[in-house]
């Protein structure tokens, strides 16, 4: 017997089992409540969107009736500098937070030509950038969530243009829009990033990767050792498993289970086995007269229906 073989005949895989469960559990219970904790704001923001999203759909006379919830999810989030409701015209018929943004009265958004259609800035005031989130719609994006490289890129480069020109401005835009009325809800957040918020979310993904693969490695050592104890090709079964995982796990429980274990060794015989061909012991019981071996519950030979012991 190698190293290898022996190391795994000593192994205990039900407290390893046992460890590696419950280190799981508390690396998933910690690693989502660091994440909570860390984009909380940004959660919040988040559900206040969907709340608004749903509570908007339906409503035929405008959006007066959210103002109280406009307000509310203003109030909540930090990251959003106004919430805007404006008429056909663009003019501003409410603000939550009375941003500079809506002193003017207005906001007339002029398209940039990026290829894209989601740069805008403001015809009045050219200093103000807005940056389309994904779709436009009101939901929840990686920007907003504040994880998107591309736009923590974009604030990077910007950042040398930015010490140069104080006025400079950079928003991140999503809304609602009344299609009849031509009315629309602007909402208006930061475009700063959660700080390492995308290597935290990269962290978290691959510690539930190497959690998975110590399972699919577990489940392949398992069914190598219960193989060698069987006596069958371990190395076979192990290496099937480990490319197939449960399908060969399943694949093996169901070839010992149609197969008969030596009492004596354990090692794994053929149905119609006498004698266990490891260890010698009888299998069974065999037929006096035909000499043809049965299951210990049989009374009668299968082959010849002579009397088994037991058997009157």
């Amino acid at each position: 017997m190698n190293h290898f073989d022996a190391a795994i005949k000593k192994f205990n895989f039900k407290k390893a089992v046992t460890v590696y469960l419950v280190l799981a559990v508390l690396a998933g219970i910690l690693s989502a409540g660091f994440l909570v904790h860390t984009f909380r704001d940004r959660i919040v923001l988040a559900q206040g969107y969907r709340r608004v999203s749903e509570q908007a759909i339906g409503m035929k006379s405008g959006y007066e009736g959210l103002k109280p919830e406009l307000n509310q999810l203003a109030a909540s989030s930090p990251d959003l500098v106004d919430i805007l409701i404006l008429d056909g015209q663009n003019r501003i018929l409410f603000a939550a937070k009375h941003s500079d943004l809506s002193k003017e009265g207005s906001l007339n958004l002029v398209e940039k030509p990026d290829g894209q259609n989601r740069y805008f800035t403001d015809a009045t005031n050219p200093n103000l950038h807005f940056r389309l989130l994904d779709g436009g719609r009101l939901k929840a994006s990686k920007e907003l969530l504040g994880i998107d490289e591309e736009a923590e890129q974009e604030m990077q480069d910007r950042s040398f243009y930015k010490k140069q020109d104080r006025q400079q401005k950079n928003y991140l835009l999503s809304y609602l829009a009344d299609e009849p009325g031509g009315g629309k809800i602007y909402f208006i957040s930061s475009a700063q990033p959660v700080p390492r918020g995308e290597f935290y979310l990269k962290a978290a993904a691959a510690l539930a990767v190497l959690s998975f693969m110590v399972y699919w490695v577990l489940l392949a050592l398992w069914v190598y050792a219960q193989a060698l104890k069987a006596r069958m090709d371990a190395a076979v079964w192990g290496i099937a498993t480990l490319f197939t995982n449960l399908a060969g796990w399943l694949v093996f429980l169901l070839y010992r289970q149609s197969r008969q274990t030596c009492y004596r060794c354990g090692a794994v015989q053929n149905k119609d086995n006498a004698y266990c061909t490891c260890c010698g012991a009888k299998l069974g019981k065999i037929c006096p007269r035909c000499h043809m071996p049965g299951s210990e519950d049989d009374r009668y030979c299968k082959h010849c229906g002579s009397a088994l012991d037991g058997g009157e």
